[in-house]
């Protein structure tokens, strides 16, 4: 365990991080700790001086807050300036939460596994504050549909990363809790195997030391979601109302008129959802993006317009618009797929 250190991100800690770091010292007295104290202020400072001067323990400081992901951001630039031996950097939550025997647990299997990132992965019981345990069911699944990624524990603090991933996970946007989960996504998308390890399920005193803001810091989690699903649902009442006047127009219902209505109904529509996809969601201006959309509406066009029509075969619905309806949210997925990761992948 010579290669690697333990990182403690912290904001106004209590004794629960002192008792931690001293169980880690029973076990190992020579193992590298860096904490990095969040901007905690004054009144935390002897908690800080106690680990520094007592324990052992490497801190680093920043003059105010700045959030769980810029903390990790200092250890990371720390190991990479200052510590060229380090070649596994094991972050751990505050509160005591993890196991010496899981953090260790899961260092070993970075070591066997040295070009992957690892995630200690808790069980979510019965026991499992309502908070937590909502937070991580609904984190796990937005990642499984936005992203295709697969994690039992999306929200884990206990993670391993190698070295020679450290520059690029530098270079993630995100300050705050939200890091966490942009890392994930960023290692999906350059290819990084993401192995788990089962962890012990801890949660002290109903997990009441976080400070994770269930509003803003699920926002900023979510947010290239959420802006997504704003500009679809825009755009999605554009292409409705538009496919239903011209529908009405047509008066017949048949193959060619649905294709017309549909064709008419989506170049209004898809015309908005570009700009907004563009400028609001996304922010990237590949080049061809514009013809890569566009080719993406007309596969949904005609995916749309051949399933409305198969499904108004089979069915007794006698209203297409609902079913129009029932089709594109499924396809919705789909257009998120291609356009964050093919047309506007950064």
């Amino acid at each position: 365990m010579e290669n690697s250190l333990i990182m403690i991100p912290s904001l106004e800690p209590d004794h629960k991080l002192l008792a931690l770091v001293e169980k880690i010292r029973l076990h190992n007295q020579h193992l590298p700790i860096l904490v990095v104290d969040d901007g905690s202020g004054a009144a935390y400072q002897p908690v800080f001086s106690a680990l520094a001067q007592q324990l052992g323990c490497q801190v680093l400081t920043h003059p105010k807050n700045l959030g769980k992901g810029a903390a990790i951001k200092t250890a990371l630039t720390e190991v990479l300036t200052n510590q060229p031996a380090v070649e596994f950097m094991v972050t751990i939550d505050s509160d005591g939460q993890h196991e010496y025997t899981d953090m260790m647990a899961c260092l070993a299997k970075a070591q066997a596994h040295p070009d992957s990132i690892i995630l200690g992965t808790r069980s979510f019981g019965k026991e499992v504050p309502l908070r937590s345990k909502f937070g991580n069911i609904l984190t796990r699944n937005i990642l499984r549909l936005a992203t295709g990624l697969a994690i039992e524990d999306s929200q884990t603090g206990l993670r391993v990363f190698p070295r020679k991933f450290m520059t690029d996970l530098l270079a993630i946007s995100g300050e705050r809790f939200e890091y966490e989960t942009r890392m994930l996504i960023e290692a999906q998308k350059r290819g990084w195997p993401i192995l788990s390890q089962p962890i012990a399920t801890i949660y002290i005193e109903e997990n009441a030391s976080s400070h994770f803001r269930v509003l803003a810091d699920s926002v900023a989690i979510y947010s290239v979601f959420l802006k997504y699903l704003f500009s679809s649902v825009v755009s999605f009442f554009v292409d409705v109302i538009a496919y239903a006047l011209l529908i009405h127009f047509l008066s017949v219902i048949d193959l060619s008129s649905i294709v017309i209505a549909s064709l008419g109904a989506r170049l209004i529509s898809a015309i908005v959802n570009y700009y907004i996809n563009r400028e609001l969601v996304f922010g990237q201006r590949t080049k061809n993006s514009m013809l890569q959309y566009f080719l993406l509406v007309i596969v949904q066009i005609l995916l749309s317009s051949f399933l409305v029509y198969l499904i108004y075969l089979i069915l007794p619905i006698g209203d297409s618009v609902l079913l129009k309806i029932g089709v594109d949210c499924l396809l919705f997925f789909f257009s998120y797929h291609v356009q964050k990761n093919v047309i506007f992948k950064e």
